[in-house]
């Protein structure tokens, strides 16, 4: 049945409309954000369990970068592999969408702004470097381009995330397999330091951070992102279409558009 998050009263409000097979329907990104924030390097670099307990919730402790929405994609959807250019890399991740407007919210109160927590693939290309360039600085890497962040496939809205496993499989190879009780800054840890960095509103989404075992993607490739609780999120990469720029009257400038509504 379609639902809507009320944030005020921090819970789900049934919507006009019938339930429907899901064969008969896309299923959307569970979430409309404003904004999509990262946390970098939030699992310990040798896989071992940190519990959530290795780094204090202060804002310097956590490095956040920022997504647009126009990554967004749901689960089925496929995604574009930006080119010969690039090294396209899979990051499979805990989602946290935001259901209430929060700045400063302690972590022991985090939760009460949290709408529920779904799959991610935060996807990233690092630019391959030519022969004849110099080495001795850090790659470039981009998580800005169109469908590098699949969320999906739906929304768990009562789900305590102190220890779920995390799994991603590749053409059905598992290349990580890991969990949130090895992040260094827990879940609520996170939505607490992200609010400090920056206001959070409704619909907005946190990147908990990847396990280790993030690797190569090639076109083609079926890319499975499963967390305890949630479900599986897959995506196939494919190729971006080649096609020239012309006028768009719709005022969108020929960029993807927002759907009206997401599933839940």
């Amino acid at each position: 049945m379609p639902v809507r998050y009320d944030g005020p009263g921090r819970g789900w409000v049934d919507r006009a409309g019938r339930a429907r097979p899901l064969g008969e329907v896309t299923l959307l990104p569970p979430a409309e954000p404003g904004k999509i924030a990262c946390v970098a390097l939030n699992y310990a670099a040798d896989g071992t369990a940190a519990g959530g307990r290795g780094r204090p919730a202060d804002p310097a402790s956590c490095a956040v970068v920022m997504k647009p929405p126009s990554t967004l994609v749901g689960h089925g959807a496929p995604v574009g592999h930006p080119g010969a250019a690039w090294e396209l890399r899979h990051e499979a991740e805990l989602a946290v969408v935001i259901g209430a407007a929060a700045k400063n919210v302690p972590p022991e109160r985090a939760a009460e702004v949290v709408a529920g927590y779904t799959c991610a693939n935060d996807l990233t290309g690092y630019a391959r470097r030519a022969p004849e360039e110099p080495t001795g600085h850090p790659p470039v890497w981009a998580k800005h381009f169109d469908g590098f962040t699949p969320l999906g496939p739906w929304l768990a809205t009562d789900l305590d995330p102190a220890d779920l496993r995390i799994t991603c499989r590749v053409n059905g190879a598992t290349r990580q397999d890991g969990g949130t009780r090895g992040l260094i800054t827990s879940v609520h840890e996170v939505v607490a330091v992200v609010s400090r960095h920056m206001s959070l509103l409704p619909g907005d989404v946190i990147l908990t951070g990847t396990p280790g075992g993030s690797g190569p993607l090639s076109v083609g490739d079926q890319v499975e992102v499963s967390i305890a609780g949630i479900g599986t999120l897959r995506n196939t990469i494919g190729t971006v279409p080649d096609r020239p720029w012309t006028p768009d009257e719709t005022g969108t400038s020929g960029g993807t558009r927002r759907p009206s509504g997401r599933s839940a």
